[in-house]
């Protein structure tokens, strides 16, 4: 997933799952990097049906994720928090994605600028 990191760098991470909003202390003390990745929309798989239920981010906003180095091969994990019982009624699922407002850039990344990023993060031959 495409992503901003601090200092409006980009960045490209494989997306490995989640970390709870109330677990966010544990994973920055882990050297966990806060990130984002702008978007403008997202889903959540019903627990009921299992259907994705959509919905748009609204303008200027983000979805925060956490980039975790994972002994030098970093992961993405996206920031959930608790559904409100709105939420719950609507998407059926327990965890919402944490929409902020962004600390770096909400601009969707370019194309050519993440590939130059892959390149620069790109570990050469060990041997």
């Amino acid at each position: 997933m495409r992503v901003w990191r601090e200092g409006r760098k980009q960045g490209e991470f494989v997306w490995a799952g989640f970390a709870r909003k109330e677990t966010i202390g544990w994973w920055r003390k882990k050297g966990g990097e806060y990130v984002e990745v702008p978007a403008e929309r997202f889903a959540e798989r019903s627990d009921r049906d299992r259907q994705l239920r959509w919905d748009n981010i609204p303008p200027g906003f983000v979805v925060r994720g956490l980039m975790d180095p994972n002994d030098g091969q970093p992961l993405l994990k996206v920031v959930t928090r608790a559904a409100t019982p709105e939420e719950l009624a609507r998407f059926e699922h327990a965890r919402m994605p944490l929409l902020e407002s962004p600390l770096y850039s909400a601009e969707l990344p370019v194309e050519d600028d993440i590939a130059e990023a892959a390149r620069e993060n790109a570990q050469g031959e060990l041997f």
